[in-house]
C-alpha cells in the first residue's frame, strides 16, 4: 500500500503524534525500537478517501509491518504484539502462515521422509479424505478454534458424504493437531490453533472401545496347528502363537535370523502392504531390533524349514517363491484350520450320533462315555481320548451312514474327517469361535503371563515401544495375579516363623535349672 504523496506519515505512539524525522534527544521517551503506526490513504469508491493503518515494529533490528487494518488501535496492537513476541524469542515471520493448509500439509509430510510407507500412506488418505475439503484452500494463519471444533463434531467423509465415524474423527483430529503442531515448531505460527492456551484438545473425540482379545489356551492352539497340517502352515501358526511375532515380521524372516542353536529367532525387518498391493520391505514398527526365545517344539517344527536353504532366503515363501501374503495364507490355510479346530468337539458329538441337546462344543462326561463305547466296538484302548485312531475308526463307521446325502455332501463330510483325524480331544476341551490371525499375537501373551513372565519379559517379545503400552493392553492378564497374591504372601509369612522352630528343642529352660539345684536327699 503505498503513501499518497503531499501527505505526511503520521506516527501513532501512546502519547501524541511525531513526526517521522524528528530529531531524538536524551528524554525522549519514544526510541527506534517502540512500535508506531502509519497512516496510508487510499482511493475508495465514488472517489472517497479512505483512511487504512499499517503497525510497524523492529525485529533484530529489521524493521517490519503488519497487515493493514481500518482502526488505528488495531494496528498499533499488533504492532506492540509483535515487537513484544520478538523480544521474548516467540516472534513469528506472518508472511511463512500465507500458505494454504494444502501446501503447509506437502511440506510437513515432505519433511517426514523418515517415516514407514503405509504410515505415510494413510495420513495421506485421511487429510484428502477428511481435512483438505474443510481446511486445505483456508490459510494457515485464518484457522481459527472454533471452526476445528465444530468441524471435529461434525466431519463428513469426501467419499460418502456420511459422518465420519467417531475412530475416523478421532485419527483426523489428532493428524491436524500434528499438522500444526509442525507449523508452530517452523516458526510459521506462534500457536497452534486446534489446541486451547493450555495445549489441550478438549474436542477431541473419545476412543472407541477396542474389540476384546481373543485368547486360545494351549490346548486350543495345538489343535489349531494339528489342523493346518504338517507344512509351513502349521510351524508359521505355533511359531506366532507362542512369540507373537506380527505378520510383517514373519513375513520378513530370512534362513539366517533363525538360531535353531541358541533358540532365538531375530527379528530385524518387517514387509508393508500398501492399499496399492505392493509390499515394502523395512524396519519393523517400532524402528527396533529384538530377538525372540524358541523353544524344543519350535525348533523341531522349524528344522525342516530350513534344510536346503540359503542363508538369504526367506524362511516363508508363496508356492512361486514370493513373500508371503496375509490375505492368501489366512484364506487358504488359516481360516479352514480355525472352522475345523474350532468346531472339533461339536463335529465329534454330531458324529457320535448325540441328541442336539448334548451337542454343547464342551468335551463332557457323556461325549467321554460314547468315545468308550466307540473305542470298545473298534478294539481300541477304551481311554475315553478321542485320538487320530479313534478318529479313523469314526470315519469307517460314518461312511456307513451317508444314505441320503448328495455326493457334494459325502465330499465335504470324508474331508472333514481327514482334518479332524489329525487332532487329539480330551475330556475338558472347548470349541472356540472364529478368530483373527492378530490374536495369535493376543494368545502368545496370555501364554507368556500364564506361564509368570513379568511385564518386561513380554513387552520385549512382543516389541512393544514400552511396558506402559503392554500393561495398557494386556491390563487384564496380569489383574488374575491378585488372585493368588494374597494367598501367596500370607503362605510366605506363615513359612517365615519356620526359623523360630527348634527341630530337636532340648531340655526347657524350667528343667534346666532344676537340674541345677542341690539334691534334697
Amino acid at each position: 500500500m503505498r503513501i499518497i504523496p503531499g501527505n505526511h506519515t503520521e506516527l501513532i505512539r501512546r502519547g501524541s503524534p511525531v513526526r517521522p524525522n524528528a530529531p531524538q534527544t536524551s528524554d525522549t521517551r519514544y526510541s527506534a525500537h517502540v512500535a508506531y503506526v502509519e497512516q496510508r490513504k487510499r482511493a475508495g469508491a465514488g472517489g472517497k478517501v479512505e483512511l487504512r493503518y499499517v503497525g510497524r515494529y523492529r525485529i533484530d533490528g529489521r524493521l517490519k509491518s503488519t497487515r493493514t487494518f481500518k482502526v488505528k488501535r488495531d494496528a498499533l496492537a499488533e504492532a506492540e504484539a509483535q515487537e513484544r513476541a520478538g523480544k521474548s524469542s516467540e516472534w513469528v515471520d506472518p508472511s511463512l502462515a500465507r500458505v494454504t493448509v494444502d501446501e503447509w500439509f506437502r511440506l510437513w509430510q515432505g519433511a517426514r521422509s523418515g517415516r514407514a510407507p503405509r504410515t505415510t500412506e494413510a495420513e495421506t488418505e485421511r487429510y484428502a479424505s477428511l481435512i483438505a475439503p474443510a481446511f486445505g484452500s483456508t490459510i494457515l494463519r485464518r484457522l481459527d478454534y472454533s471452526d476445528i471444533a465444530t468441524w471435529a463434531a461434525t466431519m463428513r467423509s469426501k467419499r460418502t458424504g456420511d459422518v465420519a465415524s467417531q475412530a475416523r474423527r478421532r485419527d483426523a483430529v489428532r493428524l491436524l493437531v500434528q499438522i500444526l503442531d509442525g507449523a508452530v515448531d517452523s516458526r510459521r505460527l506462534r500457536h497452534n490453533p486446534a489446541r486451547t492456551p493450555s495445549g489441550k484438545v478438549p474436542y477431541l473425540p473419545r476412543a472407541s472401545r477396542s474389540k476384546e482379545h481373543r485368547y486360545l489356551s494351549n490346548e486350543q492352539l495345538r489343535r489349531l496347528v494339528d489342523a493346518a497340517g504338517a507344512g509351513e502352515g502349521s510351524a508359521l501358526i505355533l511359531l506366532t502363537g507362542l512369540t507373537g511375532l506380527r505378520w510383517g515380521e514373519l513375513s520378513a524372516l530370512l534362513v539366517e535370523d533363525v538360531d535353531l542353536q541358541r533358540g532365538r529367532v531375530s527379528v530385524r525387518r518387517a514387509y508393508t502392504r500398501l492399499d496399492s498391493g505392493a509390499l515394502v520391505l523395512g524396519d519393523t514398527k517400532t524402528h527396533a531390533r529384538r530377538e525372540v526365545p524358541i523353544g524344543g517344539t519350535l525348533r523341531a517344527r522349524l528344522q525342516p524349514l530350513l534344510a536346503g536353504k540359503r542363508k538369504s532366503e526367506l524362511l516363508f515363501t508363496s508356492r512361486t517363491g514370493e513373500p508371503l501374503r496375509r490375505e492368501s495364507f489366512t484364506r487358504s490355510t488359516f481360516q479352514p484350520a480355525v472352522r475345523a479346530a474350532g468346531g472339533a468337539v461339536t463335529a465329534l458329538q454330531r458324529a457320535l450320533g448325540l441328541p442336539e441337546a448334548s451337542v454343547t462344543g464342551v468335551y463332557d462326561e457323556r461325549t467321554r462315555l460314547s468315545v468308550i463305547e466307540l473305542q470298545a466296538r473298534g478294539g481300541i484302548s477304551p481311554t475315553g481320548v478321542c485320538d487320530p485312531e479313534t478318529w479313523a475308526h469314526l470315519a469307517t463307521e460314518d461312511r456307513q451312514c451317508r444314505a441320503g446325502m448328495t455326493q457334494g455332501e459325502k465330499v465335504s463330510r470324508t474331508r472333514q474327517l481327514a482334518t479332524l483325524t489329525r487332532m487329539t480331544l480330551a475330556p475338558g476341551a472347548e470349541d472356540f469361535a472364529s478368530l483373527t490371525f492378530h490374536d495369535l499375537r493376543h494368545t502368545a501373551a496370555s501364554l507368556a503371563v500364564a506361564n509368570g513372565a513379568t511385564v518386561k519379559a513380554v513387552q520385549l517379545m512382543l516389541g512393544h515401544e514400552s511396558a506402559k503400552l503392554t500393561l495398557d493392553t494386556y491390563a487384564g492378564l496380569f489383574e488374575s495375579d491378585l488372585d493368588s497374591l494374597g494367598a501367596t504372601m500370607s503362605d510366605a509369612f506363615d513359612a517365615s516363623a519356620a526359623h523360630y522352630v527348634l527341630t530337636d528343642p532340648g531340655p526347657s529352660v524350667s528343667e534346666t535349672i532344676r537340674s541345677d539345684e542341690p539334691n534334697p536327699a
